[in-house]
């Protein structure tokens, strides 16, 4: 039914005992564009829900709002769930049309960086500050992905290479594979990791092994 009212798909949006009600609500609310922004609470709870295609949808959704959708974002640094303040970091860095890097399995390099910022309306310095501010969380992950959103757009790269090198060390698989990806792109101003990528060798990850040798020719530290 894509006639669907605001009304019904709200109702469907807030249905807790069918997720594929909240799934099909989730994705009728992409045509009512900025009509949608009143929903923000609910669809960053169902950014969590149980169900993937439901997380994703609801990604999709607040990243097509844009600039509306930031100064709610933002307010989310305040929460007191760890997984939350993270997942607004990703949103944040992909609002809009703007999507973060992607990198082909077989050649673990990334490519050259992409400095458009997305689109973050007139806040573009205050969400800057936050991802800054972000290093110190207390929380490892948070910290990742604030340095991984920071060395997406080119900002603040020496602050950004400590997480990285961290990272190597007590990330899940998937961030150690995405730190040594990162690291490898900012190369020689990353010497200081050298130490930890060719620890980092040891991976049983095939793939996160192969990021982590292409980073260290691209850094330089077989010469260190």
């Amino acid at each position: 039914m894509n006639d669907a009212s605001m009304e019904d798909v709200v109702r469907q949006l807030n249905d807790n005992d069918d997720w594929l009600v909240r799934a099909v609500a989730v994705r009728k609310l992409m045509r009512f564009g900025p009509a949608a922004l009143p929903q923000l609470p609910r669809l960053f709870e169902l950014v969590f829900d149980a169900k993937v295609p439901i997380q994703s949808d609801s990604c999709r959704v607040i990243r097509h709002l844009g600039a509306a959708a930031v100064p709610f974002l933002l307010e989310r640094f305040r929460d007191s769930d760890a997984r939350r303040r993270a997942r607004t970091i990703n949103l944040l860095s992909e609002t809009g049309d703007r999507m973060s890097t992607t990198v082909r399995l077989a050649e673990q390099v990334l490519p050259p960086r992409n400095g458009e910022l997305p689109e973050w309306g007139c806040e573009p310095d205050v969400v800057l500050d936050a991802f800054r501010k972000s290093l110190e969380d207390p929380d490892h992950h948070v910290r990742f992905a604030a340095a991984s959103s920071l060395e997406e757009f080119g900002h603040d790269i020496p602050e950004v290479i400590p997480v990285l090198i961290e990272t190597l060390a007590v990330g899940t698989a998937h961030e150690q594979n995405w730190a040594a990806l990162r690291l490898g792109r900012i190369g020689t101003p990353a010497r200081s990791a050298c130490e930890a990528l060719r620890r980092a060798l040891d991976t049983d990850c095939r793939y996160t092994h192969l990021a982590v040798r292409n980073a260290l020719q691209l850094i330089g530290c077989v010469t260190c």
